[in-house]
């Protein structure tokens, strides 16, 4: 006789890179297990994957390719929240210069958010007379994975990140879409702006939106008053 099966409740969560809504259950025992491995072994990496993996077994989605890095961060805060609780307890180490003294936080994860630009629209003008300008979108985890990790930080590296962040190239006349031209040209267009032409295309990516929360705490030790900000998920895992 078969056993019976636990009922899972259904929740909505909305896309912050997108708006769009999607549907997801909390993870289950199998899957924490698998994320309490990837924390035991504290290889980022490995964290990484398993966050993927969970949350392409929570969610209804067809692919994380297209997906930003902010959407996974904020996607799995929401299935943790729901599967395990709202509160959040982690360690954060004191400032001070000859404190090393780790304090326990607690956080609730309703209070974390996705930090977005004031002006987040992608869309850059580079003040020619011809209105020649770019519109990005923010990195794809497809895009990432693309991209050597050897060469991540290397010229080579930022330009094939640049290149595969271009949605569409216009000017006073026309939109030329990033899809329906060729790689070369796209790089031809990036290496042909000049240096403060290309400063305006880095600040889009040091803009990029991520899952961030800012506290004050008092070190319990030397009493030391610390504001920290914790960005990125991995800070949320200390």
């Amino acid at each position: 006789m078969a056993l019976p099966k636990m009922s899972v409740p259904r929740y909505t969560v909305e896309l912050p890179s997108s708006g769009e809504r999607l549907n997801m259950r909390p993870y289950l025992v199998k899957e924490e297990k698998v994320l309490m491995i990837a924390l035991e072994s504290n290889d980022p990496e490995q964290i990484t994957e398993a966050v993927r993996s969970i949350i392409r077994s929570c969610y209804e989605l067809e692919s994380l390719d297209e997906l930003t890095i902010f959407d996974i961060e904020f996607l799995f805060l929401q299935l943790r929240a729901k599967s395990v609780g709202e509160e959040m307890k982690i360690q954060i180490k004191c400032k001070g210069d000859e404190c090393t003294t780790m304090n326990p936080l607690s956080i609730n994860i309703d209070d974390i958010k996705v930090t977005k630009p004031t002006d987040s629209d992608g869309v850059i003008l580079f003040g020619d007379e011809n209105g020649v300008g770019v519109k990005m979108r923010y990195p794809s985890v497809d895009v990432i994975a693309k991209i050597n990790p050897e060469h991540f930080n290397s010229v080579e590296g930022i330009m094939d990140l640049v290149v595969d962040c271009i949605e569409s190239i216009f000017d006073n006349d026309n939109v030329y879409s990033a899809k329906t031209e060729k790689r070369v040209d796209l790089v031809e267009f990036i290496e042909g702006l000049n240096s403060e032409q290309f400063k305006l295309v880095q600040a889009f990516f040091q803009d990029t939106p991520s899952v961030s929360y800012t506290t004050n705490f008092v070190c319990m030790k030397c009493k030391l008053d610390n504001e920290v900000e914790l960005k990125g998920l991995n800070s949320f895992f200390s």
